[in-house]
């Protein structure tokens, strides 16, 4: 570009100077220009933004994108050509018309939609709110009120339920907490300790606890129970902060001794006189290394890597996370002993991208069912599901109720008339019975069930709940252009699939006279290295091994030994036939190479077992015959064959379309990805 080099002149005047930025300012916002065409094909054109999003989710993500060559960039541009000719060959012969794609496309969107709706409307929604939730943690006591049972052994919900709001009032007219928690709660592990379950972030405890606590702000007690697996709980917060992430820590653990006594104290005094050495300059590594009695991190100078809260036992974890980088706790007694504790580096809480997968994870163990159950009862409940009773009393009537919904023909005593009738009735659309008969003659979740009274019912909710999601995702594409962009790469490659099926692979012949041909060609391609033929007799004891040999030395046949005492499990080889082998195919054909024909040797070591071998021939390296080579000279044949017509059909192809190519625009690819994000200027 002319005003490139105009630009790099001095002594300029000024106005010139202005008026050739404006040049150049222009010329590099006409670069960037997502929307400039780098390819015509046919009467398609393939901008610069679709071909940075291409190569950039084809090859690595945008730094790789940002490194590419313009042989890189140019190789990827050709296979978009080419994808592209393919495509548009596809629907000018119709193969967007063909009732079989059209039917694999519709399953497959089916198969698709709902995960997809599931996870854009319900996951990636829950998981935000989630890792929202966990850049605060909480501290909460609780105290928990078991539920208990009946004379008829059925829960006593409400007694419990009374109980536990005893103690909410109890503890909002002032009684302390901890002395509550201490008389009424049933958690062993926390009642002594007023009920304090210490810090935590969401998804550490289970999803209604959660969402009480962090409802909560300091000093404030629930005003009803939270319900959960274990029981009722009565629910107070301690406190809230920012959470810290994750700390770098090391320790010394000065262990306590089996039996406590004066020795307790020793160890405190330890542990103080090692604290002394560190305040004195001492390394904290060398000290830990000499000194610690944790055979789990001494070695490594005391370090316990990067950890999260939860990690430790409730003491030390208090204890580390209340320090600063490079600060060292006193002396922290848990139930291993005395800890010296120093945090080295601490890291901020990762961002929702680096988090997601984790996070997802998470939430799929901590409320998913329960959430998509409500998800889909949502949808179930917008289109306003109704089911036909007397249909659904027609059909019971009609059909064998021992039969099942995969019985062939289940369905033929139904009537016409029946067929016809409505089954289940929704805001904007219905299913017959008919429609039904074919939904679940296709649906592999509609298989196999029962035919009673019980079972159809459950049949009928089925197909109202399924068709409801089906006008639930009826405008997927819309609302989320990315699945749109999903279903039409899918489109577009089962198009793409069948027309280089009809043009390339149902072409490729493969006649033996074609195959001689170019055998003959390619001869010196197909080879034998030096190869050894050998007979092994297996056995996993050397006691046996031995006792084989000495037969041999007798006189017993080797083939006969081989026959009846070779213990290979699987063994498919004809007595104790290996065939011909590579000299360096394993160690017994490497022995077997240094050995003339008919010697025997062994009993060796080999793999799980001994093995004594025979050498029967041998094969110097040497050309294959058209024989031994035919099923590697039919597949490469194929190969070969394949991309000729594949070369030959591009090349009519751009005839027939068209092609037109700015291969320079590919130097201007990605340019803005070059740009740093952000500038204190």
């Amino acid at each position: 570009m002319t005003h490139r080099t105009i630009a790099l002149r001095i002594n300029v005047p000024g106005i010139l100077l202005t008026a050739l930025f404006v040049v150049l300012f222009a010329g590099a916002l006409q670069a960037q220009d997502k929307s400039a065409v780098v390819a015509e094909i046919g009467d398609y054109e393939l901008t610069l933004g679709e071909f940075e999003e291409q190569y950039i989710r084809n090859n690595g993500g945008e730094a790789a994108a940002v490194r590419s060559s313009m042989e890189d960039r140019k190789e990827f541009l050709d296979l978009l050509v080419k994808y592209r000719l393919k495509v548009l060959e596809a629907r000018e012969k119709g193969f967007d018309e063909d009732p079989e794609i059209i039917k694999e496309l519709e399953e497959y969107r089916n198969s698709l939609a709902v995960p997809y709706l599931t996870e854009r409307a319900l996951i990636d929604p829950a998981v935000e709110d989630l890792y929202n939730r966990r850049l605060e943690e909480v501290r909460a006591a609780h105290i928990l009120i078991r539920i208990p049972t009946d004379s008829l052994g059925q829960p006593d919900t409400l007694s419990a339920y009374n109980r536990a709001m005893e103690v909410i009032d109890q503890a909002k007219a002032g009684v302390s907490f901890d002395s509550l928690a201490r008389k009424y709660s049933d958690d062993k592990g926390t009642k002594e300790k007023g009920g304090d379950l210490l810090w935590f972030s969401a998804g550490m405890t289970v999803p209604a606890f959660d969402a009480a606590a962090y409802a909560l702000e300091p000093g404030e007690i629930a005003d009803h129970p939270v319900r959960t697996m274990f029981g009722y709980h009565v629910v107070k917060l301690a406190d809230r902060q920012p959470t810290r992430g994750e700390i770098h820590v090391r320790h010394i653990l000065v262990r306590l001794p089996q039996e406590a006594g004066d020795d307790t104290l020793a160890a405190f005094n330890k542990a103080v006189s090692l604290l002394d050495s560190l305040k004195n300059g001492t390394d904290f590594a060398d000290l830990a290394r000499r000194n610690s009695d944790d055979p789990g991190s001494a070695a490594n100078g005391g370090d316990l890597g990067w950890v999260t809260r939860r990690k430790f036992v409730p003491e030390f974890e208090l204890a580390a996370f209340e320090l600063g980088v490079g600060e060292v706790s006193r002396p922290v007694r848990t139930q291993f002993g005395y800890h010296i504790i120093e945090v080295t580096d601490e890291r901020p809480v990762r961002s929702l991208e680096e988090s997601r997968q984790e996070l997802k994870d998470l939430y799929r163990r901590y409320s998913y069912e329960q959430d998509n159950q409500h998800f889909l009862s949502s949808i179930y409940d917008k289109f306003n599901v109704r089911i036909n009773e007397d249909v659904s009393a027609a059909i019971i009537a009609a059909v064998d109720t021992t039969a099942t919904t995969s019985t062939p023909g289940w369905y033929n005593a139904i009537s016409d008339d029946l067929k016809k009738r409505t089954w289940v009735t929704l805001d904007g659309a219905e299913v017959t019975v008919d429609d039904a008969i074919r939904r679940i003659e296709r649906d592999q979740e509609l298989q196999s069930k029962a035919l009673n009274r019980a079972s159809v019912a459950n049949l009928a909710e089925m197909l109202g709940q399924k068709k409801a999601i089906e006008l639930e995702t009826r405008d997927l594409e819309e609302r989320y252009p990315e699945f749109g962009k999903l279903m039409k790469e899918y489109r577009e490659g089962v198009l793409l699939f069948r027309a280089e099926q009809e043009a390339v692979w149902n072409n490729v012949k493969v006649e033996e006279e074609r195959l001689k041909e170019y055998w003959e060609q390619h001869r010196s391609e197909y080879t034998w290295p030096d190869r050894v033929r050998f007979s092994e007799i297996f056995v996993t004891t050397d006691s046996l091994a031995n006792v084989l040999r000495d037969s041999l030395r007798q006189g017993v046949p080797f083939e006969d030994l081989a026959a009846r005492h070779t213990q290979r499990s699987g063994y498919k080889k004809k007595m104790g036939e290996w065939g011909y082998q590579p000299y360096d195919a394993n160690e017994l054909a490497d022995t077997a190479s240094t050995m003339e024909i008919g010697a025997i040797a062994g009993p060796m070591k080999f793999q799980y077992g001994y093995s004594i071998i025979k050498v029967t021939d041998k094969d110097a390296a040497r050309e294959k015959t058209f024989k031994e080579a035919q099923s590697e000279v039919s597949s490469r044949f194929q190969e070969y064959e394949s991309k000729r017509l594949e070369r030959e059909w591009i090349q009519s192809l751009k005839d027939k379309f068209g092609v037109e190519i700015d291969t320079e625009l590919l130097s201007e690819a990605f340019s803005d990805l070059n740009e740093p994000r952000s500038s204190s200027r």
